[in-house]
Parts: structure tokens; sequence; C-alpha cells
């Protein structure tokens, strides 16, 4: 929500901006996500279209690929990247938490209040109440399911039928049948496409757990050669 205000002058709450959670993501998924070159981030990303007021916006963790700025980032480093027609990428590093670097922000704006600093003129802003949440990106979802014949089957079935083509499929071996994960990494597809295509899925009777869904940012290499 800050993030849209400086960029775009658009003031959306909160609340209406998706939101996810790192709570489902396990080492399993960097250990995947490195055979896609990838690792993952929580990434808060958001874009203007040429309607007026609009606004597409979401938080959450994303596959990004090893060789970019955002798989650089650890700790409490934080990376802002912003893309302009003209511009290209630019991006904006540093440490966004922790005693020293929270002091060094404290102290500055102390110290320009001191100064008799004003506040810039940023507005006027636009107001957005809704935020759309549908980007468009290649997605890594992962399964763990209770094993027998035609799993992948069915599950290229569903995603056949929301018109999403499947890049590949990776699978780990030694875990036990009865809770065994795999990973397939689907085409560039809508996101709310790919939701769909997961609700449908949820329905079928061999997941140990929830399937696990992430966008994979930036054109990812090819997946290292393994079991399917």
């Amino acid at each position: 929500s800050i993030l849209a205000m400086v960029a775009f002058g658009i003031q959306a709450p909160a609340s209406a901006i998706e939101t996810r959670s790192i709570a489902g993501v396990t080492s399993l998924d960097f250990q995947y996500a490195r055979r896609l070159h990838c690792t993952v981030r929580q990434v808060a990303r958001a874009t203007v279209t040429g309607v007026p007021g609009s606004l597409t916006a979401a938080v959450g963790p994303a596959l990004v690929r090893l060789n970019s700025a955002l798989a650089r980032v650890s700790g409490s480093e934080n990376l802002v990247t912003a893309t302009g027609r003209f511009g290209g990428e630019t991006s904006f590093g540093g440490r966004g938490a922790g005693g020293d670097p929270t002091a060094v922000a404290v102290m500055s704006d102390v110290l320009a209040i001191a100064r008799g600093a004003r506040l810039a003129s940023t507005g006027p802003y636009r107001r957005v109440d809704e935020v759309s949440a549908a980007f468009e990106a290649p997605h890594y979802v992962r399964f763990t399911v209770a094993d027998r014949p035609g799993i992948v089957a069915a599950l290229a079935s569903v995603f056949a039928r929301h018109g999403i083509n499947i890049d590949a499929i990776l699978q780990e071996p030694g875990f036990p049948a009865d809770r065994r994960p795999f990973v397939i990494s689907l085409d560039r597809a809508p996101s709310e496409v790919v939701e769909a295509a997961l609700a449908a899925i949820a329905s079928l009777d061999f997941h140990v757990v929830p399937p696990l869904a992430m966008p994979m940012l930036g054109a990812a290499a090819p997946a290292d050669p393994g079991r399917a």
C-alpha cells in the first residue's frame, strides 16, 4: 500500500490487497526451486495499467531467478525494483530492520524536523478501494499426495480444461508412498485461471496437504533433468 502510494500516487487500503503467508513454504520448496534455477522470496508487487485509477497488487512468496537482484537479498535486507517504459529497471537496496538501521532512520527524521524541514508536496492522491490481484506469470505448484496410479493424468486433465500448459514435472525420490511430494511448473497463465484450476483440483481425494502455488517471476531457466 505504501509502495503504491509512493510509486503511483494511488491510495489503496492494505485490507484490499491480497496477501499470502510464507507458512506453507518448506525447505523442500527451496530444493525444488533450485532445480528450476530459482529461489523463494516474499515479494510485494504492484502494477498500474492504462485504465485510470486501476491498481493490481499482491504480497506473497514467489520464485525468483537465482541470477536476479531479488535472489541476492538476505536477512533484514530489502530491495525495491521499479520498471518503467523508457527507463527500464532500477533497483534500490538496503537493510530494512534491526537496531542500527532503525536508529539511523529515526535520527534522520528527528534531525530533519529540528532543522525545520517541511514535508514535500506529493499529492493529490487517487483513492482506490478495490485492488486486483490478477497477475500473469508462470507458476510453481507443489503437491503432496497419497500416491497411486493416475494422479498426474488427473491433474493434467484439470489444467488442460482451464487452458493451462504444463512446463515440467519434478519429483525427488525417497519419500513414502503415503506422503509423496512432487512439483508441476506451469507455463505463463493468469493467476485467477490458475486459482480456478487449483480449486477444482482441491476436490480430488489424493491430497495429503493442500497444494502450494507460487508465481515464478522473471523468465525461468529449464528445469534440471530428474525423476518425473
